[in-house]
């Protein structure tokens, strides 16, 4: 009696749960930093890849992730193409 299943993760209550890509995350971080350290040939192209991950798994977080998937694949090869020229 006492037990409130409409509160219990997973019941299908109203209240729904935000899930974040960490893979988009990563991508849009090492995007940014990939415009200071872009010297470094692989923090960009590490963007490249983590934003690419980031944009695959969009239907496991619920299209979470997408804006900065998209930021931190082109700043990656921005500054990848940035290093391979300069």
């Amino acid at each position: 009696m006492g037990d409130n299943v409409d509160n219990q993760p997973g019941s299908g209550s109203a209240i729904t749960q935000y899930r974040k890509n960490p893979f988009a995350i990563a991508g849009l971080c090492l995007g940014i930093a990939s415009v200071f350290l872009y010297t470094i040939g692989v923090v960009p192209m590490l963007a490249i890849i983590f934003s690419g991950i980031g944009l695959a798994k969009l239907h496991q977080y619920a299209g979470a992730g997408k804006i900065q998937s998209w930021i931190g694949l082109v700043l990656g090869i921005i500054f990848t193409i940035m290093y391979l020229f300069a």
